[in-house]
């Protein structure tokens, strides 16, 4: 819808506008404007901001994009990050990407592992690591399979473009859910996006007890 597209350029290009310049530039009338200023409202996209005060009487309220209304903005996060990798690895080679991705999986670790302070439950701390998938942009769920154990699914791979070319970068991931979620649990992937599926899937469940040889023990066939 045109309308729209336009009010989020405006909004975005001028933030703090007002009703009235925002009707103006487009051409509607007061009324018709704040109808769809409310509706990009309840979904979060826009809100009011009061301006500085200036000269006498009270100011008028201007609008402006929420975070998620920049988002509706193209970004290319990932075609910055490719260029980034592909210079890396132009000019120190392989190993200097995987130690840059290690790097930042080192980082992510203590971030979750932070978060899960003081989360007890394998299906609680599931809960709270599908949050912070869901906020770094996969839209996650999580939920229970046939046999019981709970699968986090991850509907969208924010790097995917990357992952295509370094699928260190999804080998990283596994990482990062294994040692935030702590050496008492097994995780597997289960569906992998690079490997065709339409999702990335996590089999999480808690590490079966070793026998005396030191080895777990097999799981009987369901």
């Amino acid at each position: 819808m045109a309308t729209r597209r336009d009010l989020l350029l405006l909004l975005r290009k001028q933030p703090g506008i007002t009703v009235t310049e925002l009707a103006r530039q487009l051409k509607l009338t007061g009324m018709g404007v704040r109808r769809h200023l409310d509706a990009l409202a309840a979904e979060g996209l826009a809100d009011t901001v009061v301006p500085a005060r200036r000269g006498l009487g009270r100011p008028a309220a201007g609008w402006r994009l929420t975070a998620a209304g920049l988002e509706l903005f193209p970004r290319r996060y990932d075609g910055l990050a490719l260029d980034l990798l592909e210079d890396l690895d132009e000019q120190a080679g392989p190993q200097a990407v995987h130690e840059l991705l290690g790097h930042r999986t080192e980082k992510l670790v203590a971030e979750y592992r932070s978060a899960l302070e003081g989360v007890d439950g394998l299906e609680a701390r599931v809960a709270e690591v599908t949050r912070l998938r869901d906020e770094s942009g996969y839209p996650a769920e999580y939920g229970s399979d046939d046999s019981g154990d709970l699968v986090l699914t991850e509907c969208n791979c924010a790097v995917h473009r990357v992952a295509e070319k370094y699928p260190a970068v999804c080998a990283q991931e596994l990482e990062l859910l294994r040692r935030a979620l702590g050496s008492s649990v097994e995780v597997t992937r289960v569906a992998h996006t690079m490997s065709g599926d339409a999702v990335c899937s996590y089999r999480v469940r808690p590490r079966p007890p070793r026998n005396g040889n030191g080895a777990a023990p097999r799981r009987r066939p369901r």
